[in-house]
């Protein structure tokens, strides 16, 4: 009997993340195989291991199968297993909610991150949005302590004494597929109003 199933039993697959399917052959025991994979848009793949490791695209949806034969016998196939089915969807993008969102200085603040099929592996990975020279774009810096993301979906910023804009991106897997970034979120704090916006948001004129 020949199986065939995903490394990750995720409800939900990304574009861009890594997709690694496995063939089981029942009784094989120390035996060379090599083994030959079909999908649904009829693409064949081959590997001298069990496994199938490879970067998903919207056209990697479909059912996958796999069949072994002994490695140097092309008359000793397996019959084809039954399909497991691969559904790819694109890259998520998280939403943020921070409380308050105007605050006194030195208060703390709660950054919230929801995305699709939270209980699916994710860590979630906490940025402060650092304004730029230029002035007309900013980057992204990791908050304290969430280098390796956390499990939670929630964060919290203590001691904020001046405005501040946050986002969030969950991530999961190894190597690491990171959702999209959070839409910007800005928490107020009293006095910093103008010149936050000011560098965030540079009015145009015409």
């Amino acid at each position: 009997m020949v199986t065939v199933t995903q490394q990750h039993d995720w409800p939900q697959i990304f574009s861009g993340e890594t997709i690694t399917v496995r063939c089981e052959i029942q009784g094989a025991g120390d035996t060379e195989w090599d083994y030959e994979w079909r999908t649904t848009r009829s693409i064949t793949h081959q590997t001298h291991v069990n496994v199938w490791t490879f970067t998903a695209s919207g056209s990697s949806s479909g059912d996958y199968m796999c069949k072994g034969r002994l490695r140097g016998d092309w008359y000793s196939s397996t019959k084809w297993s039954e399909a497991t089915t691969v559904t790819v969807s694109h890259q998520p993008k998280p939403v943020l909610t921070v409380s308050p969102s105007w605050l006194s200085p030195g208060a703390s603040v709660t950054l919230n991150c929801e995305v699709e099929h939270p209980s699916a592996g994710w860590r979630f990975y906490w940025y402060k949005a650092v304004p730029k020279l230029s002035g007309d774009s900013y980057s992204y810096e990791l908050l304290p302590g969430n280098s390796s993301g956390t499990e939670q979906d929630s964060y919290m910023v203590h001691g904020q004494t001046h405005t501040a804009g946050y986002v969030c991106r969950p991530g999961r897997g190894d190597p690491v597929f990171y959702t999209q970034y959070s839409e910007l979120k800005l928490v107020w704090s009293a006095g910093q109003f103008v010149y936050f916006f000011i560098l965030v948001f540079p009015v145009v004129c015409l």
